[in-house]
């Protein structure tokens, strides 16, 4: 049984790990790019700074996943304790906004809790959007502090276009009484969340897992800079850009679900592959010949709700890794990320970066000449998939069709469900379409979202 596998992002590798591991040996991944890891993979930069594309973390919902990581990094991770920020109206914030709003100013403080203490009992029918579940969770106050115009600017779209049913441990429920005593006792309240306590690889960034992952697999499984560019679902083949053609029995996608469906010729579902909405996501990273301000060194990403600002969060990345920068204590590094809508074009890189510094200057973030910037520009065409109103249905109909044809599509793009889209979930799902296609085994991750993320798997 020949099995193609589009992509060696987390997806792919994972797929190809699974095959390695019970024995299948006619299998192979394509990647377009010059290197594994798709969105998850790292980049060291002339100026000798390291970066991700945006920043990823290993927490992991699954012992597999642990168990892989373990193997695959003997070296072991640097260990941190999550300490998310939100900066808005000039003020630091501690994550979740909803638990810590006394930082606020008084005013906008007290509309947070009247807002808190007004919502409804329950709403009667549910929460028809995100939008009505931020005012039946939150109510009006915290929703207009925060929750509504950080997930404006992240997702590109009012929160009242997308459904609420991807939430998840994504976003935390509010306890008023336990909001209340953080306000009485003046107590920051940071210890939600599944990655509380994350790891960082040592070296290399994020991508030095996907390296160090597709060096175990082997060279000969994984083909390098080689783009698929049409797929004949009937005859089951793929053609590369070079021409070549490629038999398969089974294929595993990872590419972007709209454009596996469009590649595969598949003109009946186009309808359905129209409704999908993603945003496009350019990081400015930004090195900078200093040490990291005081202010900055107990935070590991802040979000950034501001409209003065064009980015939705920066992460001081230097203090993810002593190796991230030339010099630990000459530099410090910053990733900065913008998002624009998936049908608009990006940002004019120059542009970008000099308005993305003078918001950091003018909100007083950092204080720094632009001159002094070494800068680097990293961007994808596809960054969050949406879940808006109608994603469910668009992938109702899209998924069991194509695997009809023994097309699998799978992983953040290829599956197009962001409460699923996480590292560990990429990898699960290409672990666990192979567990199907060989074992007959159901999947877990992509149709019982809220399953796997209530707990270790």
């Amino acid at each position: 049984m020949r099995i193609l596998i589009i992509g060696a992002g987390p997806t792919g590798l994972g797929a190809a790990w699974r095959l390695k591991e019970l024995g299948h040996q006619d299998f192979l991944v394509l990647e377009r790019n010059s290197y594994v890891g798709g969105l998850a993979a790292s980049f060291l930069d002339p100026q000798g700074f390291t970066w991700d594309f945006a920043i990823h973390v290993a927490h992991s919902h699954y012992h597999y996943v642990d168990r892989l990581l373990q193997t695959v990094m003997p070296d072991g991770f640097l260990t941190h304790e999550r300490r998310s920020w939100i900066h808005t109206q000039r003020t630091f914030v501690p994550y979740p906004f909803q638990y810590n709003f006394r930082h606020l100013p008084e005013q906008a403080r007290r509309e947070c809790l009247d807002g808190l203490l007004a919502r409804p009992a329950q709403l009667p029918h549910g929460p028809a959007n995100f939008e009505e579940w931020i005012l039946a969770s939150v109510g009006p106050g915290i929703a207009k502090h925060f929750m509504v115009p950080y997930n404006t600017k992240l997702w590109t779209l009012p929160p009242a276009k997308m459904n609420c049913r991807w939430l998840g441990d994504r976003v935390p429920e509010t306890d008023v009484e336990r909001v209340r005593a953080n306000i009485r006792d003046e107590r920051d309240d940071v210890s939600w969340g599944p990655n509380h306590v994350f790891q960082f690889p040592r070296t290399g960034g994020t991508g030095q897992i996907w390296q160090n992952m597709a060096k175990s697999i082997g060279s000969e499984r994984i083909r390098m800079s080689s783009a698929v560019v049409g797929i004949d679902a009937q005859a089951r083949t793929v053609q590369l850009s070079t021409g070549e053609k490629l038999h398969y029995d089974h294929l595993i996608s990872t590419m972007p679900l709209d454009q596996l469906t469009s590649m595969a010729g598949c003109s009946t579902l186009a309808p359905a592959a129209a409704q999908l909405r993603h945003t496009r996501v350019q990081v400015v990273c930004i090195g900078l010949p200093m040490p990291i301000p005081p202010v900055l060194q107990d935070k590991t990403w802040i979000y950034c709700p501001d409209v003065t600002s064009m980015f939705y969060r920066i992460t001081p990345f230097s203090t993810f890794s002593p190796a991230h920068t030339p010099d630990p204590a000459r530099f410090c590094s910053f990733m900065c990320e913008v998002a624009t809508p998936g049908q608009d074009a990006m940002h004019p890189e120059q542009k970008l970066a000099n308005q993305v510094m003078e918001d950091l200057n003018q909100s007083g973030l950092l204080t720094f000449r632009p001159a002094d910037a070494r800068v680097f520009h990293l961007h994808s065409d596809y960054g969050y998939p949406i879940p808006t109103l109608d994603r469910d249905e668009a992938l109702a109909a899209l998924l069991p069709a194509l695997q009809g044809k023994n097309i699998w599509s799978r992983g953040r793009f290829g599956a197009w469900k962001y409460e699923v889209a996480n590292m560990d979930h990429s990898v699960m799902q290409g672990v666990e379409v192979v567990n199907r296609i060989l074992l007959g085994e159901p999947e877990e991750t992509l149709p019982h979202p809220t399953k796997v993320n209530d707990g270790k798997q």
